[in-house]
């Protein structure tokens, strides 16, 4: 039986889930998803193709060199020092999971707002300075991808098995979707959870990025543009451009990774006192 608090945050969840089934998107942004939806029909299939592989392989390879980083060995050890606050035997990631939901999800929380205010500041910067406008979508993926493995590792799941890696990945690549095409990627990632029931190899699809996720790359350059445009023009309109794009992105992205590690925690625990 679950205790109050893992009741509380799983009444959350089914929360939050049905706002994704209810969820309708804006008229304006609808728009301007058909005319890039239209846009995409043009594009050769050989071609989309390709992208999608060669996105594939940088999303693949980015993770393992942040995930093995020395940066990724200091943000574990934080983590785990606050952790022992709380629980002084904590001393791997996967201990993670001795603490409780509210400590986990105060751990969490102070967490997602470092990475929101990290790409804030990456926009902001991008509209002022070429170099960070030249590396603002590589940046923006990179802090993206850490903000996944540090949500997977304090929820006891860092992402150094195939299976977890693929994982995160592919829990990375729904959150870029619309509003409209998050709750089917949410089901997916539910589904495969319950069939891969965290072993060590993963049996899945092997596809990290779907069709979909090119309207993101799309709208990304989109931003990129209008920063470009802004920077010549109003520095101070760039500026709320880009720090709020980068802002939202990121929020979507942090919500669903939390949303989904928080759900498979609080499932296991579940399955514990069950068992």
């Amino acid at each position: 039986m679950l205790t109050k608090a893992e009741t509380y945050y799983l009444e959350k969840l089914k929360q939050w889930e049905n706002e994704l089934r209810s969820e309708r998107p804006n008229k304006i942004l609808q728009l301007c998803s058909d005319y890039i939806n239209t846009g995409l029909t043009y594009l050769p299939e050989m071609q989309k193709q390709k992208i999608l592989r060669s996105l594939d392989n940088i999303l693949f390879h980015l993770h393992a060199i942040l995930f093995n980083s020395t940066f990724q060995r200091n943000t574990a050890q934080k983590l785990m020092q606050q952790a022992r606050v709380h629980n002084e035997s904590i001393f791997t990631l996967k201990d993670m999971t001795k603490l409780n939901i509210d400590q986990l999800q105060s751990i969490a929380d102070k967490q997602m707002a470092h990475y929101r205010m990290l790409a804030s500041a990456q926009g902001a910067l991008a509209s002022k300075h070429t170099g960070f406008l030249i590396g603002d979508f590589l940046s923006i993926l990179i802090i993206n991808l850490r903000a996944v493995q540090v949500l997977a590792s304090i929820y006891g799941r860092p992402a150094e098995s195939p299976n977890e890696i693929m994982t995160a990945l592919k829990v990375f690549c729904a959150g870029c979707l619309p509003k409209e095409q998050r709750l089917e990627a949410w089901n997916e990632l539910m589904l495969e959870q319950v069939q891969e029931q965290q072993g060590f190899f993963y049996n899945g699809k092997e596809e990290i990025v779907q069709e979909k996720m090119l309207y993101t790359i799309l709208t990304e350059l989109i931003k990129l543009s209008l920063l470009v445009f802004f920077r010549g023009k109003s520095s101070y309109k760039g500026t709320i451009i880009g720090a709020a794009v980068n802002y939202h992105f990121t929020k979507k992205i942090t919500e669903m990774a939390h949303h989904y590690y928080q759900k498979c925690y609080l499932l296991s625990k579940r399955d514990e006192n069950l068992s």
